[in-house]
């Protein structure tokens, strides 16, 4: 309580919350605790001396180069012949883009960025209201961390003893159900304000949109099926996809060393912030174990104990509720250290638990106030956080809907992980 009461205390002086996780842990282990506080850097080295988190500047660095160059158009282009020719054709282009880039960069961000600048301003010429491209672009962009590669499911596998490869697969049937449904509440809301739809494509516009952007979307089926096959690991398949990547842009004669290397600078920045918030959730997890913290959450839901489902509904709630007002990391390292051990002893598989817990902690990036993913999409499509909630309103219904499912039926994120990897 000391410790949380003084994390309470920093936040309201304005102090970002990782930090402010960072001094509260180091006061209570110099003032509180009965260990010398040299443990506060063997532990936060500890937390960041992992094979595993070398994949997130390589999947930074994936989306980046992919962002700069033609690759995203070339993709926006086999989207439209395949699915642009239904009502509301730019949004459902919208949302299998994401599907498509989410196979390929790893950050809902980058994701959020490259489909919503270019994406954002076709809509709005083709008569899409501001609100509803930019809550879109936002929404679709969520399933980002769902489907492989995953940053969110890296950090998470890091932070714990989950397989990153069972993780990646469990992701995959609720990222495709997800677009299911939001393909289908785009559909409702483009009928009922009559949003236009594109022209059917011929057989051979299609058949020559593919094979332009077949380089791309040779690049996720590289990964899973590399890590399923066993030829390299998930970190290892993050170093193929860079490459891949920048052999695809360099092939295709639109490499820039200028641009490379802002890109390299910005992935380098991005990878030390997410860092420091891994290294703090190694000092916070050692503490919390020491404290026996876990013990205390397994007394207040000892009385569900018996009940593994109604456990995880319960904590998927309160990572909903949590995820509106604390950034998508720091919650990251206050919770999962906790959470893991309880739901290893109610019996809830970790693989089941890490991919509803990744949906229902990115839900937090397009929530107000402090949705990350929404403030990014406001700017690039000029409207008010007030309309942005209104308009973003249906899908997060939509999530919510697939969150119940896939707690109610686990088999829909472990068939595959248990089916592929035994």
């Amino acid at each position: 309580m000391w410790m949380l009461g003084m994390m309470v205390v920093l936040m309201l002086t304005g102090m970002p919350l990782a930090l402010a996780v960072g001094v509260a842990v180091a006061l209570y282990i110099y003032f509180v605790a009965p260990v010398s506080g040299t443990i506060i850097p063997q532990r936060m080295l500890g937390a960041v001396d992992g094979f595993v988190l070398l994949a997130i500047p390589l999947f930074l660095l994936t989306g980046r180069l992919m962002s700069d160059s033609r690759i995203i158009g070339q993709l926006i282009h086999f989207s439209t012949c395949l699915v642009g020719w239904v009502r509301g054709g730019l949004a459902q282009v919208n949302v299998v883009l994401s599907v498509i880039i989410s196979g390929i960069s790893g950050s809902v961000l980058a994701d959020t960025a490259a489909t919503g600048s270019s994406l954002v301003p076709a809509m709005k010429r083709a008569g899409y209201g501001a609100g509803f491209s930019g809550a879109l672009t936002a929404a679709s962009a969520s399933i980002g961390p769902i489907i492989p590669p995953s940053i969110i499911m890296v950090v998470l596998g890091g932070l714990t003893t989950v397989s990153i490869g069972r993780l990646f697969l469990g992701g995959v049937v609720p990222g495709l159900i997800l677009a299911i449904v939001f393909g289908v509440i785009v559909y409702w809301i483009s009928k009922k304000r009559n949003y236009p739809k594109g022209d059917l494509p011929t057989g051979r516009e299609f058949v020559k949109s593919f094979f332009q952007a077949l380089p791309a979307l040779g690049l996720p089926l590289i990964i899973v099926g590399g890590i399923l096959t066993g030829i390299f690991t998930a970190t290892e398949a993050a170093a193929v996809a860079a490459v891949y990547t920048l052999l695809l842009v360099v092939a295709t004669r639109q490499f820039s060393f200028r641009k490379f290397y802002r890109g390299v600078v910005d992935v380098g920045v991005a990878t030390g912030a997410i860092l420091f918030v891994v290294a703090i959730a190694g000092v916070l997890g050692w503490v919390l174990i020491m404290e026996r913290a876990a013990d205390g959450m397994l007394h207040y839901l000892g009385g569900f104990a018996d009940n593994p489902t109604l456990v995880l509904a319960l904590i998927t709630l309160a990572l909903l509720v949590l995820g509106c007002f604390i950034e998508i990391m720091a919650l990251l390292i206050l919770s999962i250290p906790l959470l893991m051990p309880v739901v290893q002893q109610v019996g809830i598989d970790p693989v089941h638990f890490g991919v509803v817990a990744t949906l229902a902690l990115t839900t937090g990036l397009i929530t107000p106030p402090f949705g990350l993913s929404m403030f990014l999409t406001c700017r690039l499509s000029g409207i008010r956080m007030e309309e942005f909630a209104r308009e973003v309103f249906p899908f997060l219904l939509g999530i919510g809907v697939v969150l119940v499912i896939l707690i109610i039926f686990p088999q829909l994120v472990l068939y595959l992980p248990n089916r592929l990897m035994g």
